[in-house]
């Protein structure tokens, strides 16, 4: 109780120092909404909408949601989602002097294949510049100023900020503090950002393909005790392997241990279970469409039962 209580008072002290009020609201005119992660068991998903027919989906009153990456990819142009998120602050923390030359970044200086990483940014935001059809794009309002979002000049482009505050403390403080949008479960994947935005957004029914997070298995720990983990995307990735680095107080190279990654796989399913608490306190549905995948939090449909939906 005291400790709920103390985290309570935790919270109002990050949502004074990192919160905005009276964020304009949007309000969603479909009824459901696709979170098409970038697992690999998205393509499966891509590939029926493909030959179900995307225009036919959408009239029907389906919505597609993409993240990250997703606008380098052919298959956006194909899809044209029209909701996108952003949440990583590496989507946002840059400069033009970056932008223009990926290896002044400052993380490439102590983990070099992050160049690679800021170079896919930049194809990322230039795709995105290309986009002719009308697009809704989430960003967290401590980025909304930031060089990238002043310079994305596509009047298609509608900008909704979010405060991504983590909330925590009594239940039904926190259930306050979401309905007044004032925070977020915590979001260690941009996936369950996309799908809180949706809730508050108006959607009734959100639906979630690609999220395999299968992180734990496809880890290995090299011979000098370096984490190499191999990223799995449903579109291909030069840059699947990474060994998990990060830069030490005193500016130089460490290592992420093992506890540490696994700390944060924790957060990761905590997060999805708080979403899936709200989102049955509020009266949504949120269903998993994943095939195979980790995340549990979630009632599941497969594939076929949900595009029989819409036969």
């Amino acid at each position: 109780m005291f400790k709920d209580l103390f985290q309570s008072l935790l919270t109002v002290g990050k949502i004074l120092l990192k919160s905005k009020m009276n964020l304009p609201a949007y309000k969603a005119p479909e009824k459901s909404v696709v979170v098409i992660a970038n697992g690999p068991s998205a393509r499966s998903f891509i590939d029926k909408c493909t030959g179900f027919g995307i225009n036919s989906l959408k009239e029907q009153g389906l919505a597609f949601f993409a993240v990250n990456k997703f606008s380098c990819q052919p298959e956006f142009f194909s899809l044209k989602p029209k909701y996108y998120l952003m949440l990583d602050m590496y989507f946002f923390e840059f400069s033009k002097a970056v932008f223009e030359n990926p290896t002044l970044h400052p993380i490439a200086q102590y983990k070099p294949d992050f160049e690679k990483t800021q170079r896919m940014i930049n194809e990322t935001w230039q795709a995105l510049q290309k986009v002719d059809w009308p697009m809704i794009f989430y960003v967290p309002q401590l980025y909304r100023n930031c060089y990238i979002v002043n310079n994305l000049n596509n009047p298609n482009i509608q900008f909704v900020t979010y405060n991504y505050t983590v909330i925590s403390g009594r239940t039904s403080f926190r259930n306050q503090m979401y309905q007044w949008r004032m925070g977020s479960p915590q979001c260690e994947n941009v996936v369950n950002s996309c799908i809180f935005n949706a809730m508050l957004s108006g959607f009734e029914e959100v639906y979630i393909t690609g999220v395999d997070h299968d992180f734990h298995i496809n880890i290995m720990v090299d011979t000098d005790n370096t984490i190499i983990r191999t990223e799995s995307h449903f579109y291909a990735d030069e840059n699947k392997k990474h060994p998990l680095l990060k830069q030490e107080a005193d500016g130089t190279t460490g290592k992420i241990r093992l506890h540490e990654l696994f700390h944060s796989l924790v957060k990761v399913h905590t997060g999805y279970e708080e979403t899936s608490r709200y989102a049955k306190h509020i009266n949504k549905k949120v269903i998993n469409l994943t095939e195979g995948g980790y995340v549990d939090a979630f009632d599941r449909m497969s594939l076929g039962d949900f595009f029989e939906q819409f036969s």
